[in-house]
């Protein structure tokens, strides 16, 4: 609607659409003042006196009748033959033919545009149910169907009911809009104090909900499905329901009217509106257009396409959105139809000018070339077809695992998602869910693509890195450990593109591009031309690169735009140290049983202290030791009897059970990222207690005692010695190409049983 309050002959002629005429306008607005205003001057005549006012006021108690009464009064002149066949063009006069086959229409006019005017008025969802029923009983009414005064058959409050259903669906989304606004009050009170939020905005919202509303399926349930089917072969009846529309919309413009000019103004709409019903179908394709990116619709939680354009006309039923790849196969699925939300529906039932038919989903669509074909359906079988293409981009450009790792606790999305592993139980540790560490070769999986359109697709990506944990990509600092460029055609193939779980650390190798199944097997070889996987070797040095990290991922295409993803993790490359010892005698000296054995018992244990050091660094002494910082994993110990078969030995007990892995450090090699030497342990190096070696196992009479199971060939007869070999085994949960970082340790002794035969 215009702005400006003045109104000149000139302005309603510029209002005016060039079919309508001046005259017959003139005539049905006159025919509008005239019934207006005798109820203005007796509210005017109201006003001259308080006491009177009050008078009245007092005899005359506000009543739902006298609504419908006045809507009466104000609309009635509208829906007589006359004035009615002024608001049509001589091409709709012909139409719809003699007046006396279709007066049924003109009471039904009368009807919506009170129902039109009455919502207007509402003040809660209630009373607009309220004033549904009046519009149903009205229509009802016409068609001698009218069940005023006598209890509704069950049919009659089912199909009520369900009217009322429908009635809520298409409200709903408009009065959750309107909620969500409050959302968002900050940019409406900028908007308010620019100009770009006045008196008119979001205006035509609630009026395009008629349209919604009138649909085929709520037609039936007004007048019943008998007499539905019996008119809805009328093309006439098809014609009826896009002016009952109009009137709809009228009524409402009506009753959001402040001042006579607003009354001008609606009238001019309703002619518009009217002159839209007896056009001919009308289908345009607008959007969309050239190369074109999706985009993120949080209501329907999807990628989408806005397709727009016009699907209207005279007797206008539905229309209906189909996409293509190849022009011969079409696919009507993957569409949301307004409103938005919920969306989800299978068909478009309102006529839309201009404006958003659907969103086309495109979340598990393919990048490139699109055909989107538009079919708007007449009453009369009639259709009207449109296409358009447009070529789809898409971006995929982020970092999905390493080394193997692709569960995240989160989105890859979110810049402090974690790639985590289940630590198992074991012993007394409980299980838990835990970030993982990364180290030596590391190689980076993910997705670097962009593309879709011609002339816009990747020209490079470059993986970087930077110390601690950074959120935005755009800061100063990173560095780069990686790059690959496109150019040749080669390069461009699609099995060079980075989609989906890609490795990104690819180096470009030669391909052969001709291969014959004969020799020489390859009539072409091209270099660089085919991407191989590889990895980015963080231990550079005797540490490495140890500690919590940040990459970024970075695509630029050929237009120059950049496109990122950020993902910290941790990489550890920290040397693990594991020396064994035992404290009693040097690396290959006699032990003898009897000096342990004391007494020689079977139900005593005859312990031989294992001393040693298990230990892993932290990867950064700065934070907080815990995991993956701390990624201790465990420790065990073996025996072994001259190269024969390994035991292992329990290195604790819990309520009479043995556990056979340490999963705390043990000792201090007195050093931080320097390997430590077995052999040449250093003099701040702290040993502990590893385990405790029961020599019951290796006794043929007290093995049984041990409590685990001992084999044949770890026992040693009385009277006899051999050489036992003593490892130990440290490891962390490092993730790496090799598995995890350990380390392992031996100490060779020879042990006598020198105790006295049974």
């Amino acid at each position: 609607m215009e702005k400006d309050t003045k109104l000149t002959a000139e302005t309603v002629k510029a209002l005016l659409n060039g079919d309508i005429n001046r005259e017959d306008f003139q005539f049905v607005l006159q025919q509008l003042l005239d019934a207006w205003r005798p109820i203005l001057e007796e509210e005017l005549k109201l006003s001259e006196s308080a006491e009177r006012l009050v008078a009245v006021a007092e005899k005359q108690p506000h009543s739902c009748e006298d609504e419908q009464l006045l809507a009466d009064r104000l609309f009635a002149p509208l829906a007589t033959a006359d004035v009615a066949l002024r608001t049509l063009t001589p091409q709709a006069r012909e139409a719809l033919g003699p007046i006396d086959q279709w007066q049924w229409c003109l009471r039904k006019i009368l009807c919506c545009l009170r129902f039109g005017w009455l919502l207007s008025r509402s003040r809660t969802f209630p009373v607009s149910v309220y004033y549904l029923y009046r519009y149903w009983l009205c229509i009802r009414r016409l068609f001698q169907n009218d069940p005023t005064g006598r209890q509704p058959t069950p049919e009659e409050r089912a199909d009520f009911r369900k009217l009322t259903a429908g009635f809520a669906e298409v409200f709903r989304p408009w009065l959750e809009q309107e909620a969500k606004a409050m959302d968002h009050s900050m940019e409406l009170a900028d908007g308010a104090v620019s100009g770009q939020v006045d008196c008119h905005s979001g205006g035509d919202a609630a009026e395009a909900l008629f349209e919604k509303f009138l649909t085929v399926d709520n037609a039936r349930l007004l007048m019943g499905a008998e007499l539905f089917e019996k008119l809805s072969k009328d093309p006439r009846f098809w014609l009826c329901r896009c002016w009952c529309i109009c009137a709809f919309r009228f009524g409402w413009c009506l009753g959001r009217s402040r001042s006579l000019i607003d009354l001008v103004r609606c009238l001019v709409a309703y002619f518009r509106c009217l002159r839209r019903c007896f056009q001919p179908l009308v289908c345009e394709l607008t959007d969309p257009a050239g190369c074109v990116a999706e985009e993120v619709n949080a209501d329907l939680k999807a990628l989408v396409v806005a397709v727009k354009g016009t699907a209207t006309g005279g007797g206008f039923l539905r229309y209906v959105l189909e996409w293509s790849r190849d022009g011969i196969a079409w696919h009507a699925s993957d569409f949301h139809y307004p409103p938005i939300p919920p969306g989800g529906g299978t068909q478009g039932n309102s006529p839309v000018a201009g404006g958003l038919l659907a969103y086309f989903d495109t979340t598990a669509r393919d990048e490139g070339v699109y055909t989107i074909r538009l079919t708007v359906y007449g009453v009369q079988g009639t259709t009207c077809v449109r296409t358009i293409t447009f070529s789809l981009f898409k971006q995929d450009v982020r970092i999905l695992g390493f080394d193997g790792a692709f569960t995240l606790d989160t989105t890859a999305y979110d810049p402090a998602a974690m790639f985590v592993e289940t630590v198992p139980a074991l012993c007394t540790r409980p299980s838990g869910v835990h970030e993982i560490s990364f180290g030596e070769c590391l190689s980076i999986w993910g997705s670097a693509f962009v593309g879709g359109c011609e002339g816009r697709k990747i020209k490079r990506y470059l993986i970087d890195y930077k110390p601690g944990f950074e959120t935005d990509p755009t800061t100063g600092g990173w560095i780069n450990i990686w790059k690959v460029e496109y150019n040749t055609v080669w390069q461009y193939r699609d099995m060079n593109m980075r989609k989906d779980t890609s490795v990104l650390t690819a180096s470009w190798v030669t391909d052969c591009v001709v291969p014959v199944p004969f020799p020489p097997y390859c009539l072409m070889n091209v270099p660089e031309a085919r991407l191989a996987p590889s990895c980015w070797q963080t231990h550079v040095s005797t540490c490495g690169l140890s500690g919590l990290v940040t990459l970024r991922l970075v695509v630029e295409d050929t237009g120059g735009t950049l496109y990122y993803d950020t993902q910290k993790v941790w990489i550890d490359n920290k040397p693990i140290c594991a020396m064994i010892r035992i404290d009693a005698v040097p690396r290959c000296a006699d032990i003898r049983v009897s000096s342990f054995a004391t007494p020689p018992d079977c139900g005593v244990p005859w312990n031989l202290p294992l001393s040693g050091i298990a230990w892993d660094e932290y990867i950064d002494p700065a934070l907080p030791l815990t995991r993956p910082n701390d990624n201790f994993d465990f420790y065990w110990v073996k025996v072994s009897k001259q190269g024969g078969t390994e035991v292992q030995i329990p290195v604790s007990w819990s309520m009479g059970s043995p556990c056979f892995f340490g999963t705390n450090r043990v000792g201090d090699p007195g050093t931080s990222c320097t390997p430590c030497d077995p052999a040449n342990p250093l003099p701040a190096a702290v040993f502990g207690t590893l385990a405790q070696f029961d020599l019951r196992a290796i006794d043929p009479l007290c093995s049984a005692s041990v409590g685990y199971p001992v084999p044949a060939d770890l026992l040693l007869p009385r009277g006899e010695c051999c050489v036992y070999v003593f490892k130990l085994r440290v490891q962390d949960r490092t993730y790496t190409p090799g598995g995890p970082h350990w380390r392992e340790a031996l100490w060779p002794v020879r042990i006598c049983n020198d105790l006295k035969p049974a």
